[in-house]
Parts: C-alpha cells; structure tokens; sequence
C-alpha cells in the first residue's frame, strides 16, 4: 500500500486427494493476515482491512480449499466473509496480564480451587527444556492420537533455544501422571499441549498444572490462552477458571468438488475422536 508492506500471511499450501489446500502448518495456533495498516478512523481502518484481504486472497496460489483459525485480536474475519468465505465461531479462554493473580484465583470456582489445592498437596511440579517425558506419556496414553512427534520435538526445541517454550511435568512421587507443553511469542502464551495419566486417580492434576502456567504467564507479564478445547467435559472444565470466552473465528472456503472431500473426511476423524477420544486430553 503505497509503497509499504501492510500485510503479510504465511501459509503452507498442500496437495490432498487431488486438491490444493491452504491451510496453517500443524501445531500453529492461529494464522494470518498480520497488518501494519496506517492509524485512521475507523471506516478507513476497516476498508484498508477489507482491500488487503481482497487483494491477498487474489495473490494467493491455485487452492481448492481454505482453512485457518484468526487469533481472538485480529479484526479480518467480516472482512473474508464479505469475500465470499464461510466464517464460523471456535473459542478459547484468555486471562490478560493486567489482572492480579489474586483475582483469577478468585474468579475461578470453588471447587476448582479446592482441586488445585489438593493436587498441590500431593504432586510435585518440575519445569524442563526437554520433551522426551510428554513424548513417552502421550505414547502411551494416546497410542491413536494424530500428534507428529519428531515434528513435536524439533518446534518445542527451537522455540525453547529461543526462551519461547518449557515443559511442566507433573509426578507422584517417581511417577509422571501429567504433563504439558508451554510456547509463546511476545504476547501470548498458549497452553500448548497436554496429556495425562489415565492410571492416576488424583484429582486435580491437570487444573494444577493449567494454574502453574498461568502463573509461568503472570511473570512474564503475558496473556495466558488456554488455547481452546477438544470437547464438552474439557470446555466445562476450563469454564471452570471463571474466564468469559473469546471468539477465535475460523476462515473456511472450498469448491463443490473440495467441500464433497472435506464432508466425508470430517465424518471419518468425528467417528475417530469418539472411538478414542482422541482430543479429550484434560
């Protein structure tokens, strides 16, 4: 726009039972387009908005499919729906930085508190640079889960290389019975990945380790996203925290021929997330 760079929107782009898709890379949180749009009122501000989307989705590569999350603060989502793409509500729970820790403890419910105490009581909390113990935990906890985990591996180790990750393990005495995976950027830090022991019966010990890094987030001065939910029990529990929920909206698009693929596939990972639940990682 006038010479400057106003926008950019990293994307992979994937070949998939014979369509191109643009989608965000796996284990990305939420996707573009990133605007440094010049100050202005806001009918200006939000026509600018809508010119780069129309002129981005014209730059992009031959596609078959769209599909990628905006983070809660991006304003483009009315901007793609005006485009022609299908806009649809995800949500997450977030805690911003100027709230005193005090005050979340505060929000959340009793019986929540009364659970992180007692998994407090009982559970040791170790912070680490290393995946290896959440590796073999989801090996054996989620032998189907679809997770990549030497991609895993080499996004939390260069993320940490760079003071943007840690892992929180959670053990009974000796035995690990949870744990998870931190990552932020300069703003945000999401509770990134978690997994649990279906053997331990002491309750509690995924709250506790969400509350500790809510806490990890509190000195960093960050917002906290506990980065949504894969089902009803989960959302219920996150409730819980006495966080009121934000949108993070997701930007589909497709041809006929895509949207007939994608139906059938999305029959085929719903039948497989209520075989082995899959996501229900809380």
């Amino acid at each position: 726009m006038g010479g400057r760079v106003v926008s950019r929107f990293p994307f992979v782009r994937k070949k998939a039972l014979g369509s191109y898709v643009i989608k965000m890379p796996k284990y990305t949180r939420t996707l573009g387009p990133h605007f440094s749009l010049p100050q202005s009122k806001t009918f200006r501000y939000e026509q600018n908005i809508r010119h780069v989307v129309d002129r981005t989705i014209a730059s992009l590569p031959k596609h078959h499919g769209v599909h990628f999350f905006l983070d809660p603060e991006n304003d483009s989502s009315f901007a793609f729906r005006l485009a022609g793409f299908k806009v649809f509500q995800d949500f997450t729970f977030r805690i911003l930085p100027e709230k005193s820790l005090e005050t979340v403890w505060q929000d959340c419910d009793q019986k929540t508190r009364n659970l992180i105490r007692t998994a407090d009581k009982k559970l040791s909390v170790r912070q680490s640079g290393d995946t290896e113990a959440f590796v073999t935990l989801a090996r054996r906890e989620q032998p189907h889960s679809h997770h990549d985990f030497p991609l895993l591996k080499a996004l939390f180790t260069e993320a940490h290389r760079r003071d943007q990750a840690i892992a929180l393990y959670a053990y009974d005495q000796d035995e690990l019975v949870s744990a998870a995976l931190l990552i932020w950027d300069d703003r945000t830090l999401y509770y990134w990945q978690s997994v649990r022991s279906h053997r331990s019966r002491i309750p509690g010990m995924n709250m506790l380790l969400i509350w500790k890094a809510i806490e990890y987030a509190k000195e960093r001065n960050l917002i906290f996203d506990f980065d949504g939910f894969g089902s009803v029990r989960t959302a219920k529990m996150l409730a819980s925290f006495g966080q009121k929920p934000v949108t993070r909206s997701e930007i589909r698009f497709g041809t006929p021929s895509y949207n007939v693929k994608r139906y059938v596939i999305d029959l085929v990972k719903r039948y497989m997330l209520r075989k082995y639940r899959c996501y229900d990682l809380y």
